[in-house]
């Protein structure tokens, strides 16, 4: 795990090394063992090295090709690389060093980028640049895990691991992305392509870019659409996919725990988390897991060590109290920008533990959810089309929670989706045109999936590879890489993306129960009340932040989105009533504070203490 920068100059102008020097300060935290520049022909190149796999020098980037024909940076781990370089080997490729970084140099040399990146398997971001074509490509792995993002400066193409590392560059502007901006606000998520400063995009997950003297091309060479089979999926049995998925996740997460450097786990007590440990723990001895601790009968390190008892493993059991949470917000607000959910700065607590204790790899159970169907509001949306399911809810109601908690994400859903053209379709389009776009493909694709209650839980579940994942995604790379942690995704591997996107409804959910093919595995290692428990989505207790509105009345938030003074003053108000309006719009205020005031974090925590101490004060 890494970070890295890049300048293209389009008329072939040198960079100077200084510039590339400034680029890689903001993203230091991202690879504390070793950095490297390289400058050429109009290109630069600048790496962070966070050693995990061959820790000698032999591995440092920028990696240099045979006779110096091309230069590689590279984020991330390819874990077939030992499959990799047999197959270079017999094809006649020798090698100097014992890691991925130079098998996927010379995969992308032999093969060429077109061929090389789909036999990766594993998380990447890269930018190789062929000196003999004068071509430099960019791209990201199937799902994105890795992130890359690029902007335009005049002749200049900039690019880096975040996008502090591309506003450094002297030239770049710093600026609000509006629509970015208001996607965040109104979502209440950070939207997938587009940032929060102007001028700076995502590279999209399974796709890559080059960039020469000519021009641009951009390719998509894996999407969930392209890759979808519906005979498959109408042909799949159930039970075999049990058999599958139990011998995909084992394999994948011993090929996971390849690692030079001490690692550990995530284990929340949830079925995901829980799962992943319990095959770790299967694959090797000595296994140690962390949880995110707020207390009994309120968060998960009961049911943590509940698990860790059940395998044997060790827990650690990192406390969060309201303090600590303060005070860890505004870092994470600068690693990340506004935080999505409370659960971001408990990540980070979290984290921080981890490094503390010298662990530099972390295994999580990301990915579950969308590949498997774990969300409600998936299960709302097959509720929604099946009529037995309505009959079965008159006759049988579900428990209040589960019912309000339906009723509220279909209240925030999109479907039925409104007609193109229409007021409805124009007002979604604007903010998340291409996630409309990407909804509708997916329906016309699924087309021979019946009946439609199944076709639209499908269309839900592989939307959310793409809506909810990146989220996910984002948060734990920023988090973990802000304490030099790298973060592991065993249901993200290959073959697991390629059995979840086929598996039928009823292998998701059936009789009631999300991730079915899931829970059957998981109940081969794990105790029935941890498999079969209420979803808690890493609960953290909304009075952590309360009293934090006041901050609001600093105005960085309101000046960004054009508040009046008696709409800011409405708007406090609201915040003491609603509990996620309040964390999202602190949460704006610290980053504008943060990234275009000049604040520091620590001088924001203090004043975040100092809110809720005259809040108690006035009490």
């Amino acid at each position: 795990m890494c970070g890295f920068v890049g300048i293209f100059n389009k008329e072939g102008v040198g960079q100077e090394r200084v510039v590339l020097e400034k680029m890689l300060n903001p993203i230091a935290h991202r690879g504390p063992d070793g950095h490297g520049i390289w400058l050429g022909e109009g290109v630069a190149l600048g790496h962070h090295r966070l050693s995990i796999l061959d820790l000698s020098d032999r591995a440092h980037q920028p990696i240099l090709g045979a006779r110096e024909r091309s230069v590689l940076v590279y984020n991330g781990e390819v874990y077939n690389y030992k499959q990799l370089r047999s197959e270079l080997e017999e094809e006649g490729s020798t090698f100097s060093s014992t890691g991925d970084t130079e098998v996927v140099l010379k995969a992308l040399e032999k093969w060429g980028p077109e061929k090389a990146l789909p036999k990766f398997d594993g998380m990447f971001a890269l930018a190789y640049f062929d000196r003999e074509e004068g071509s430099l490509w960019l791209a990201r792995d199937r799902l994105g895990i890795k992130p890359l993002y690029v902007a335009s400066c005049g002749a200049e193409t900039l690019f880096g691991s975040e996008p502090r590392a591309i506003l450094a560059h002297p030239r770049m502007r710093r600026q609000v992305d509006r629509l970015g901006l208001a996607s965040f606000v109104l979502r209440g998520r950070p939207d997938p392509r587009i940032t929060l400063y102007e001028g700076i995009l995502a590279l999209e997950p399974g796709s890559w870019l080059k960039i020469d003297r000519s021009g641009e091309t951009r390719c998509t060479w894996f999407h969930v659409l392209d890759a979808l089979e519906p005979r498959r999926i109408i042909e799949a049995d159930p039970r075999e996919a049990v058999r599958l998925l139990d011998r995909g996740l084992d394999e994948s997460v011993r090929i996971h725990l390849a690692s030079e450097v001490p690692l550990a786990t995530i284990c929340s007590g949830g079925v995901d988390s829980s799962l992943i440990t319990a095959l770790a723990k299967r694959a090797q001895d000595h296994v140690t897991a962390y949880v995110a601790d707020v207390g009994p009968r309120r968060g998960e390190g009961q049911k943590a060590q509940r698990v860790a008892d059940w395998l044997g493993v060790s827990l650690k059991r990192v406390p969060i109290c309201r303090e600590a949470f303060l005070r860890a917000w505004p870092e994470a607000v600068r690693a990340g920008g506004p935080c999505f959910h409370r659960s971001d700065v408990a990540l980070l607590i979290l984290v921080r533990a981890c490094h503390a204790d010298g662990i530099k790899v972390l295994l999580n159970g990301e990915g579950a959810d969308e590949l498997y169907g774990g969300y409600l509001w998936q299960e709302a949306e097959f509720r929604k089309y099946d009529w037995r399911s309505r009959v079965l809810l008159a006759l049988n109601p579900v428990p209040r929670w589960r019912h309000q908690a339906r009723r509220h994400l279909q209240d925030i859903q999109f479907n039925p989706l409104p007609g193109l053209g229409t007021p409805g379709f124009r007002a979604i389009a604007t903010i998340d045109g291409e996630g409309e776009i990407r909804r509708r493909r997916l329906e016309e694709k699924l087309a021979p999936v019946t009946p439609m209650a199944d076709r639209a839980f499908l269309v839900r579940c592989l939307d959310d590879l793409y809506y909810s994942l990146d989220t996910l995604l984002r948060r734990h790379d920023r988090m973990a890489m802000a304490s030099s942690v790298e973060m592991r995704v065993p249901f993200l591997e290959n073959t697991l993306i390629d059995l979840g996107i086929h598996l039928p409804r009823r292998a998701k959910y059936r009789r009631g129960h999300p991730k079915w093919v899931l829970k059957q595995v998981a109940r081969r290692y794990l105790p029935a009340d941890i498999v079969f428990a209420k979803k808690m989505a890493f609960p953290i207790p909304q009075e952590f932040d309360d009293g934090t509105q006041v901050l609001l009345n600093k105005g960085a938030a309101a000046e960004l989105l054009h508040w009046s003074t008696p709409v800011r003053k409405a708007l406090i108000e609201e915040c003491g009533r609603d509990a996620r309006l309040r964390f999202l719009l602190v949460g704006v205020e610290l980053w504008a504070e943060i990234m275009f005031l000049n604040e520091t974090p620590e001088r924001m925590a203090e004043e975040l203490l100092g809110s809720i101490g005259s809040r108690v004060s006035a009490r």
